[in-house]
């Protein structure tokens, strides 16, 4: 296969094929369902509305782009559309930063584009038709891998420092966004330490590292949140949300959709001698810890490139009959569940947005003014964000069990304070397969 495709691709147009393949992966993702997560909505909303994130917004994801002040609210991200516009942009660029690391790697265009139709064909599949935090740390890994890489492969002097410091620098960045990036960077450190026998070296990494963790620290410490920080995304997450907000654990189907594109790429392994080949083993395995806390595809984004990477080396030390074999039924099963899979997904449908949640929106707007306070009791948490109120009491959590657990005394409190003229209630709608109703009167005994 790599060697047909050789043949064909001069000059050019390699640079015109991988334009095709992002015309048509942005083209896809138009046309797929889609569900740009509440929270990075309704985060940022309140955020830039005085509410203090931690504090106010009680929540155990790091601060990222919701809860600092430059954030997806005044980014822009304020609308679906909009939001749908972000989601295609990074595939986009994702998809560039993959063909020039691939052309790196493999010294061959060829086999880089072959990871452009390799991620064209599973981003979809991977719940790439959801935007989340996940979604976006690929932009943060891949640069962060490239200059590992490339660190590694200096004379460790200036030249090597320098890159080791970026790419500590962009682990930083991907903590920022989530706590899950915290392992793959000890595991960068280690290996730093380990291939340079020079612990002034890593610490040009670990300098890095600090730049971006140590700001936003000070930035929570500054408006005086740090405690309610260090509780939400330490304390409740290892107590609270460990024990009741995991989630089911992966079915047979969403574990063999799994195994087949990340066991794949563990062929990688038969490359182990070479240094880029376990950077990616590195950068794979740190990634797919993300998995420990709920097992969605979406949290599969960040691992997805690496995935691929490691498959297109693994690939290469597999003899041509083996190989043949492999991508037989590879692709066979490929197309078996792409089928399945695009029947199921093809669709205009935005989830949490659909037309009753716009009319409930208009209503509530005809009876409140700009800034007034309700109280959202079941219902779309978002609405705060489309009518442009606030919560009651200033307090604003998602109604999920074991926030409630915590949380629960904090909302009422709030409500007979702020006495709200709107509260807008959904009492049937139901939160991890519980009403709102029982979720708060369960709560409430506890």
């Amino acid at each position: 296969m790599f060697i047909f495709m050789r043949k064909i691709i001069k000059g050019k147009l390699s640079l015109f094929l991988l334009g095709i393949i992002l015309l048509f992966h942005a083209f896809v993702l138009t046309k797929l369902i889609y569900f740009p997560y509440t929270e990075l909505f309704i985060y940022p909303y309140l955020t830039n509305h005085g509410l203090m994130p931690y504090s106010q917004i009680l929540d155990q994801h790091f601060p990222g782009l919701m809860f600092l002040p430059v954030n997806f609210d005044n980014l822009g991200m304020t609308t679906p559309a909009a939001a749908r516009l972000w989601s295609i942009s990074v595939v986009v660029i994702v998809q560039i930063m993959l063909f020039l690391i691939g052309v790196k790697l493999f010294k061959s265009k060829t086999k880089a584009l072959v990871t452009n139709l390799l991620f064209l064909i599973w981003q979809p599949f991977f719940e790439g038709w959801v935007l989340w935090i996940d979604s976006f740390l690929p932009l943060i890994l891949l640069p962060a891998f490239y200059c590992l890489n490339r660190g590694d492969k200096g004379d460790k002097g200036n030249r090597g420092k320098k890159w080791f410091l970026i790419a500590g620098v962009m682990l930083g960045l991907g903590i920022v966004f989530k706590q899950t990036v915290i392992p793959l960077a000890i595991f960068a450190w280690i290996y730093i330490l380990w291939t340079t026998r020079n612990f002034k070296t890593s610490l040009n990494f670990l300098g890095g590292l600090f730049i971006p963790v140590s700001l936003v620290t000070t930035y929570l410490i500054g408006i005086g949140v740090f405690k309610d920080f260090w509780y939400w995304t330490v304390t409740f997450n290892l107590t609270t949300y460990a024990q009741a907000g995991r989630g089911e654990s992966p079915s047979l189907a969403h574990f063999t959709r799994v195994l087949l594109v990340f066991g794949l790429a563990l062929l990688v392994i038969k490359k182990i001698k070479l240094k880029e080949a376990r950077i990616v083993l590195i950068f794979l395995i740190g990634a797919l810890l993300g998995l420990s806390t709920r097992f969605n595809f979406v949290h599969l984004q960040p691992a997805l490139p690496f995935a691929i990477l490691a498959t297109v080396y693994g690939l290469e030390g597999l003899g041509k009959l083996k190989r043949l074999g492999v991508l037989s039924l590879y692709g066979l099963i490929t197309i078996w569940w792409l089928i399945i899979f695009y029947k199921g997904h093809l669709g205009d449908r935005i989830i949490s947005f659909d037309s009753a949640t716009y009319k409930l929106a208009d209503k509530i707007r005809d009876y409140t003014a700009p800034g007034e306070k309700i109280f959202v009791y079941g219902a779309a948490p978002h609405l705060y964000q489309m009518t442009k109120t606030i919560p009651a009491g200033n307090i604003f959590v998602f109604q999920f069990p074991w926030f409630l657990e915590v949380a629960k005394a904090r909302i009422l409190e709030g409500i007979i304070k702020d006495k709200p003229n709107i509260i807008v209630s959904d009492r049937v709608n139901k939160i991890e397969g519980q009403t709102v109703e029982e979720i708060f009167k369960r709560a409430k005994k506890q």
